[in-house]
């Protein structure tokens, strides 16, 4: 009989993690586990990090989202839209009962979700720098391009100097070097323009979500036209119809796509189709999530258009405790699993917990 266990986990940061948002030292989420028939699936359920909501009484409301429901029948994500369930558990539930589907179908989750499309086997990935000192900055931009790695991403704040004098340093010491920034929605509408056009002379390849939650796309659409710095949409980026009215306004030159946030791996493959056929490139990010949703992650970036863009999915090194090692990150990418399924099984934490 098909079935989904539930477990939560709460797991140390080595490397407290700052942004706009605050700084965590903890991150918490479930773990699913969906077996259908003997083929075993998993997927990970990941608030956004700043969010505490105890992992027992989360676990619990996912159970009882799915009480009554057959894991293994072809409705079953159906029967979860009519229960208005929210995106990000979700996602943990389709990414368990996809990828046992792609494990007894013998195709790994990306080939499972892409169909007759191709599917990319390396996927670059860019680092995160969140450190305040730019002398630090640097320091990890350095480590990050002897990992092979092209692309950085660099955690902005309404500290307007301090940004520019980091995103300067790293620009600085690495003229080659490909630079998103991500102020997570904390820059105000009255001087972003001017902030991003102070940065304009670093080559920034977007910056990503700057302004207040719900701000109306028409203010990003604006926004384009008074930066030559590129604006990509992340958090705005939450289904299907907020991209069709990305693409209707023009408010966006690319898109950061979460499959927690979107709501699993083939609602993410959805929009990224969409918004690739309307001029917009996506690039595939996690929530500082355990290594089943960088794995997730990976066969995300693995169906986007190629070249694939650099995946926000090298997060693992925040964690002094993980389930189960992390897809490797070999010369500055990460190799698609070829195994069937998700490519990755945490047995050894699940049994421990």
């Amino acid at each position: 009989m098909p079935s989904i266990e539930i477990k939560p986990y709460r797991l140390a940061l080595a490397t407290p993690y700052r942004w706009a948002k605050g700084t965590q030292h903890y991150r918490s989420g479930l773990i699913l586990r969906a077996d259908l028939d003997g083929a075993i699936g998993w997927g990970e359920t990941a608030l956004p990090p700043h969010v505490d909501f105890p992992g027992a009484a989360l676990a619990q409301a996912a159970m009882a989202m799915i009480a009554g429901l057959d894991s293994g029948a072809d409705d079953f994500l159906d029967e979860l839209a009519l229960r208005e369930c929210p995106a990000r558990l979700r996602c943990g539930l389709a990414s368990a009962v996809q990828s046992a589907k792609a494990r007894a179908a013998g195709k790994t989750l990306a080939a499972y979700l892409a169909g007759e499309a191709n599917v990319a086997t390396l996927v670059p990935v860019n680092d995160l720098i969140g450190d305040a000192d730019p002398d630090a900055c640097v320091r990890r931009a350095a480590a990050a391009v002897e990992r092979g790695q092209r692309t950085v991403k660099v955690k902005c704040t309404p500290e307007r100097t301090l940004d520019v004098t980091r995103v300067g340093a790293i620009r600085a010491a690495f003229p080659d070097l490909a630079i998103r920034i991500d102020p997570n929605e904390s820059w105000a509408v009255e001087w972003a323009a001017d902030q991003l056009n102070a940065m304009a002379k670093f080559g920034i390849e977007y910056c990503e979500e700057p302004l207040p939650r719900d701000t109306p796309l028409h203010a990003y659409a604006k926004l384009r036209r008074e930066t030559p710095v590129p604006i990509a949409l992340d958090d705005s980026a939450r289904s299907l119809y907020h991209v069709e009215r990305i693409v209707e306004l023009g408010a966006a030159d690319a898109l950061v796509l979460k499959a927690q946030r979107v709501g699993g791996p083939d609602l993410c493959l959805a929009v990224s189709r969409y918004a690739e056929a309307h001029g917009l490139r996506c690039t595939i990010t996690a929530s500082l999530e355990t290594s089943v949703g960088l794995y997730l992650g990976l066969h995300c970036a693995a169906v986007t258009a190629a070249p694939v863009a650099a995946a926000g999915i090298g997060t693992a090194r925040y964690f002094a405790e993980n389930v189960d090692a992390p897809p490797p990150l070999v010369a500055g990418a990460m190799q698609v699993p070829t195994t069937p399924g998700l490519g990755f099984d945490p047995v050894g934490w699940w049994e421990r917990n």
